[in-house]
């Protein structure tokens, strides 16, 4: 999907919407693997929030589990050039959501493939580095722009 097509569909959704997003990127894999392993990840997402604003975050924050004053993005590496859609880190526009996982019945889908062909991820676990296996925690998730592949359903 081209970035003109994603920004077009920002422009018309209503902070805080729910929306599908569909995104593919190449993983991180050992030295010695020639073979390209991707992955793929179908979601659903709300679009378009204050992460301050974020009942969850307001509760760590009064907690004590994060920092009593809101830190800057990417520890001052990253600007939001689309508030609150767009942000960009290191020359890279990320759009910026917050995923659902297992909450109320919807979960996310991940799809692996091995050079362009889709396999299970135990078929490919032993080449991965590790930062690949691990679950992705947070209020917050930011996804490249050049690896989404549909957002909202087009």
């Amino acid at each position: 999907m081209d970035k003109e097509n994603i920004l077009n569909i920002i422009k018309n959704i209503r902070k805080g919407s729910n929306v599908k997003v569909s995104w593919q990127r190449k993983c991180k894999t050992k030295k010695a693997v020639t073979d390209i392993i991707s992955k793929q990840v179908n979601a659903i997402g709300r679009l378009g929030i204050d992460y301050n604003n974020q009942q969850a975050v307001i509760t760590k924050r009064q907690d004590g589990f994060l920092p009593e004053d809101p830190q800057p993005l990417w520890k001052g590496k990253g600007v939001f050039v689309q508030y609150p859609y767009l942000i960009e880190h290191t020359g890279n526009k990320q759009l910026y959501l917050r995923l659902y996982n297992n909450t109320g019945g919807i979960s996310n889908n991940v799809e692996y493939f091995k050079n362009g062909k889709p396999v299970d991820f135990d078929s490919v676990k032993d080449v991965l580095l590790a930062s690949e296996k691990t679950e992705k925690s947070g209020d917050c998730f930011c996804c490249k722009l050049e690896d989404v592949l549909s957002l909202d359903g087009q």
